[in-house]
């Protein structure tokens, strides 16, 4: 005898038919690439028989090496699993170990067991993915019978599951009913994220709200290329961040993180975003899907009980204009812009360029107009995956800036960049640069002319020089000084051609010089070199030299010119602190 239950989940009412005992829920005849789901309920503690048939290897990985992110580490392909429909846990899934291989049928397995379950609703998953090579499955066994028989979709038919009894059954549409209904009760949903999707959403709050972020993405090998972030709309500080680190394997590829991460979020404007790269969502799954795949994305609920909706409004941001903007470079690109900053603050720095190995090669920094001193760069190890190929990276971020003069750079190499991209492009390529913006109502800075700066600190300048050069200059020093040396010259094999180099003049005793093995590489042709070092020095008087043989040079270079072919030569600066 069958008649209508309404059960009430999280507050929202979900027809369901009552079974009689000894009815069961069911999966079968799975389509290729294929994620089925159905649901049911228990009213009271008890044991469950589930059985059917998966696919897969005969053994479980005992060991998953980093490049081995596309499998399974229980080596399944076709596979079924039980989550908990309200904690988002799983409660059981079919292994190698719950089940034994079948020799007539190639990779079937079957598994016939007997599960103690609380009362409570569940989801029933099936996942029936084609075997491949990306997706670490494909032997050479079924690499012959994918030659000489393709019975993938008539294999694929023999997939089941079957789990009873149960008291009560959901289809399909009627889980997918209950998932909107929590994402709805949810404070932010950015969920069911799409290849290439970059999603954000904007909300205030007028009180201390206790939250968690539930979310779910790719990463390996230590970095997430499908992950979300939290920031404080007014001051740009990024609150949260997905961290491959602090994530955990949320079922099928390995690649398949997850994070459930609690916060006191304190009244004020914040910005959830979601990106994601070009392959692997819920839009497409290109190896095993994770055990929540209508989750894929990022979703915050609230953990308070007694909590006010009406405490969260939406939020829109504010689009402000940056005070310098240094971006849609090309290949062999250097620009610079001058930043004068009228009082102790704040700033947001968004910059884009490329990166791999821990090295940078499209990137950008800031210096002290008045001694040169670096006060930030675009450090490989700080970026994060910006979409499309995974050298294309981007930092943003609150630096402080003292009252003073700065000059703001970037600089590209001759490939990859704005003008034509040789991969994948990133999320937003018209940003490829950097921007520094105020953060605030103030605006507290402004650009300028890097002309206009004239430094106080500046003790030689030899630059701009010519083929067959020998230029100097003195300087006197009445204290132990601290000196920033930056020089640009030609070299390589450990050979300088165009180099500088500073003489104590009592002495007659060089007391620095310029060496290709201390020198980095300045841009343009790899002859290029550049160095940007600190030194110190007793009270004195010193020349600097600087010496260029009969080519590549200012103006009349045989070979890529360096970033900065203005500063060709040698500057020295006084530190001061």
């Amino acid at each position: 005898m069958i008649k209508i239950l309404k059960i009430f989940l999280a507050g929202f009412t979900i027809p369901a038919f009552i079974l009689a005992q000894g009815e069961s829920v069911k999966l079968s005849r799975m389509g290729v690439d294929q994620v089925e789901v159905v649901g049911f309920t228990l009213e009271n503690d008890g044991i469950v028989k589930i059985n059917g048939v998966c696919a897969g290897g005969d053994k479980e990985y005992k060991k998953v090496h980093k490049t081995d992110y596309q499998i399974d580490p229980f080596n399944l392909y076709a596979y079924a699993w039980i989550l908990d429909a309200h904690s988002r846990e799983m409660v059981w899934r079919t292994t190698i170990s719950n089940s034994s291989g079948d020799w007539w049928e190639k990779d079937n397995r079957e598994f016939d067991e007997n599960v103690r379950l609380p009362e409570g609703e569940y989801e029933l998953y099936y996942a029936a993915m084609e075997p491949g090579s990306q997706r670490g499955n494909l032997s050479i066994g079924r690499i012959i019978d994918k030659l000489f028989e393709d019975d993938w979709q008539e294999h694929s038919r023999d997939l089941k599951i079957s789990v009873s009894p149960v008291d009560a059954k959901l289809s399909k549409s009627a889980v997918r009913k209950y998932q909107r209904a929590l994402k709805e009760n949810a404070l932010i949903n950015l969920t069911r994220a799409g290849d290439g999707s970059y999603l954000s959403r904007g909300f205030s709050i007028d009180e201390n709200i206790n939250v968690e972020i539930y979310a779910i993405g790719e990463g390996h090998d230590g970095e997430m290329f499908d992950y979300p972030w939290l920031i404080d709309a007014n001051t740009g500080r990024r609150i949260w961040q997905m961290k491959h680190s602090r994530s955990e394997h949320a079922g099928g590829a390995i690649k398949n993180r997850s994070v459930q991460k609690k916060l006191t979020l304190s009244p004020g404007d914040y910005i959830l975003y979601y990106k994601s790269d070009d392959n692997h969502s819920s839009e497409e799954w290109n190896a095993n899907p994770p055990y929540d795949p209508e989750f894929w994305g990022v979703t915050i609920f609230a953990k308070d009980k007694n909590f006010d909706r009406s405490a969260v409004k939406e939020y829109y941001e504010k689009k402000r204009e940056p005070i310098v903007s240094i971006t849609r470079l090309g290949d062999s690109e250097y620009e610079e812009e001058g930043l004068i900053v009228e009082k102790d603050g704040s700033f947001r720095v968004y910059a884009l360029g490329e990166g791999s190995g821990n090295k940078m090669a499209d990137y950008g920094w800031i210096t002290n107009a008045r001694n040169g001193a670096r006060v930030w760069k675009m450090e490989y190890y700080k970026t994060n995956h910006a979409g499309g190929t995974s050298k294309n990276r981007e930092i943003d971020e609150v630096i402080s800036l003292k009252k003073g003069e700065y000059i703001v750079h970037f600089k590209t190499d001759g490939s990859h960049s704005y003008e034509e991209w040789n991969s994948t492009k990133p999320h937003k390529p018209e940003m490829w640069g950097i921007t520094i913006s105020p953060i605030g109502k103030e605006i507290i800075a402004k650009k300028t002319n890097v002309r206009n700066f004239k430094s106080e600190n500046l003790l030689a300048e030899l630059t701009r020089v010519g083929d067959d050069e020998h230029i100097r200059k003195q300087f006197v020093l009445d204290r132990e000084t601290q000196i920033r040396i930056n020089a640009l010259g030609e070299g390589d094999w450990d050979e300088m051609y165009d180099y500088g180099w500073i003489e104590n003049e009592r002495t007659g005793r060089k007391v620095w010089r310029m060496r290709y093995r201390n020198t980095d590489h300045a841009g343009g042709a790899k002859k290029n070199r550049e160095i940007d070092t600190i030194i110190t020095l007793e009270p004195g008087t010193y020349t600097v030299h600087y010496i260029s043989d009969d080519s590549h040079s200012y103006a009349d270079w045989n070979a890529s010119a360096p970033y900065k072919e203005n500063k060709w030569g040698i500057t020295i600066f006084r530190v001061v602190r």
